[in-house]
């Protein structure tokens, strides 16, 4: 109960970052366009030192059990659900955006700041497990499934930067090398600004829509539904049904932290793949921001049943 308060507290403090950066561009302090070079911010300098800064810990059998672990299982995880929303789209006539969105999560910009404000700067170090599976399969079957090609864009995955930071975190973790204290100070610095700049371009983006569209597309509750709360729970199912948890109380915190990035709001990627190449980039956003603003009720919820069925996390 007490990490499902924090959770509310932490969500409703970063949607207030929301409301920064959708008011600085209303007065007139900013424009909208502006949300482009501080989103280059997050995305290329501060998520990477966030990642970073999360392995200068020491490397123990544990440890790396408990990061393979995450990995395996939101790999599981992920493809279980592409299997489904490809299923979904048949049935219920779903669109490339409907099906990717059902898929990825927002992984990076909003639960690596939220799980470093709520469980501190170790279990960011899990978190970052997930950008492996996640990055992966949303510049392959994500980014195919939304341009309708079948060609893979290995380039993009090789180039994203989670992929290098946690590449970099990983050859510093095991080769041991410590960041020297002066630059160290600076990387923690600059992962305290994390949260608010990547929740502040949402309120900048938000500008640009109507807000009453955002919230009256009825296509978006369904499908949010399936995000936020269906599939969080199919995974849950899915991990009670395997019995790991009972033979392995261990790693249940590295799982809860798993099932945190899985129920987060849609994923940005998604609607930057959609904006670039011109494939429903409306609805696309509108999942993204109505998704962020949900996640502030669905998330806690999720995590809080978690806790209550596997009651050693």
């Amino acid at each position: 109960m007490d990490l499902t308060l924090t959770l509310i507290s932490k969500l409703a403090s970063m949607m207030l970052y929301v409301v920064v950066g959708y008011v600085i561009v209303k007065v007139g302090l900013l424009k909208s366009s502006d949300s482009k070079p501080l989103s280059k911010l997050v995305v290329y300098v501060l998520q990477p030192c966030l990642i970073i800064h999360s392995f200068q810990i020491e490397l123990t059998a544990e440890r790396l059990k408990g990061y393979l672990t995450v990995v395996v299982f939101s790999t599981l995880i992920y493809f279980i659900w592409i299997i489904l929303a490809r299923a979904g789209k048949k049935m219920f006539h779903l669109d490339p955006i409907d099906e990717t969105t059902l898929v990825y999560s927002n992984v990076g910009n909003l639960v690596l700041p939220l799980i470093s404000m709520t469980l501190g700067d170790e279990m960011v170090f899990y978190a970052s497990a997930i950008q492996i599976p996640f990055n992966l399969l949303a510049w392959t079957h994500g980014y195919q499934t939304i341009r309708g090609v079948k060609g893979v864009n290995i380039g993009k995955v090789l180039k994203n930067t989670n992929v290098l930071a946690v590449l970099a975190g990983l050859l510093l973790m095991f080769l041991r090398i410590r960041i020297p204290e002066i630059p160290a100070t600076t990387i923690e610095g600059l992962t305290s600004m994390l949260g608010p700049a990547s929740m502040m371009v949402v309120g900048m983006v938000i500008t640009e829509k109507n807000l009453k569209s955002v919230f009256t597309y009825k296509k978006a509750w369904g499908i949010l539904f399936g995000r936020l709360i269906l599939f969080p729970m199919i995974a849950m199912g899915i991990l009670f049904a395997s019995g790991f948890l009972r033979f392995h109380p261990e790693f249940t915190p590295m799982i809860m932290v798993s099932m945190m990035g899985l129920s987060a709001p849609p994923a940005s990627t998604v609607s930057q793949i959609a904006v670039v190449y011109d494939v429903h980039p409306v609805e696309a956003s509108i999942y993204n921001v109505l998704g962020t603003f949900l996640c502030i009720a669905t998330m806690p919820a999720i995590i809080m049943l978690f806790q209550m069925i596997f009651p050693a996390a």
